[in-house]
């Protein structure tokens, strides 16, 4: 599995700090550089921050890829994480502006739990970058940067290969076999067709609905799904019928294994 879903479950159990001030994203600039308008400034800031300013925030810690291509990716997947949602700030005391930019720690909620950094360095996109007077979370961003990649394993109570699994409807379990095709929704669900393309009813279907999308997209890199037609893949969960056909609903990226 990627770095990112062993941050995943870090975060789960830790909060990283306490961010005080709310704002809205209104464009991400780069992989780590983002506009943002400040709603309010209920606790420490930096002098020039107000509320309803426009401010440029660079993230701390996050270092850019030079190739053009990975430099792309990695402001997508900040996009993807940020762009039009309200983030929350934690600033340094020792480092705050620099070249027009206002360097930060980013949040997606207010207890501190969702860190935008931690996220984007665990990525294999962008490294670790010390900012000299800035090390409130040098351990943390450094400990995940370096993270070796685990080995693609579930806690699977029983494994069925996509074309039996159908004979278990209603138990839980992993089900493993070859992407045979994609597909999307108008709304934004993801479709994993096992063993035969869509709209074979032999095939079994994994299933993301949108509202989860976003987070095997954050582990697995944007449309991941595109790169997977061929790939065996194993994925936990209950086998259910919809429309006659097998799938399995995921909700968590935990639960997908791409064993490639």
């Amino acid at each position: 599995m990627r770095k990112t879903l062993i941050l995943t479950m870090l975060a789960g159990f830790l909060a990283f700090g306490a961010p005080s001030v709310p704002a809205l994203v209104t464009r991400v600039l780069d992989g780590a550089t983002v506009e943002v308008r400040i709603e309010s400034v209920p606790g420490p800031a930096p002098a020039g921050v107000q509320p309803g300013s426009l401010v440029t925030v660079r993230y701390i810690g996050v270092g850019l890829p030079l190739a053009p291509q990975d430099a792309e990716k990695l402001r997508s997947l900040n996009a993807l994480l940020v762009e039009g949602r309200r983030v929350y700030l934690e600033f340094e005391d020792k480092k705050t502006w620099e070249d027009g930019k206002l360097w930060a720690y980013v949040f997606l909620d207010a207890d501190g739990h969702l860190f935008v950094n931690a996220v984007l360095i665990a990525s294999p996109l962008a490294g670790f970058v010390p900012l000299p007077g800035a090390e409130r979370y040098n351990a943390l961003l450094a400990y995940v940067d370096r993270v070796p990649l685990a080995s693609p394993t579930l806690a699977c109570p029983t494994t069925y290969a996509w074309n039996e699994a159908g004979r278990y409807v209603g138990t839980t379990a992993c089900v493993e076999g070859p992407v045979a095709g994609v597909g999307t929704s108008r709304g934004g669900d993801v479709f994993l067709n096992l063993g035969k393309p869509y709209p074979d009813p032999g095939r079994f279907t994994l299933f993301i609905p949108a509202r989860h999308v976003g987070k095997f997209e954050a582990a697995f890199g944007a449309r991941f799904w595109t790169n997977l037609v061929g790939v065996r893949v194993r994925a936990l969960g209950e086998i259910r019928l919809y429309q006659g056909v097998p799938e399995i609903l995921l909700s968590e990226p935990e639960n997908l294994v791409i064993l490639r």
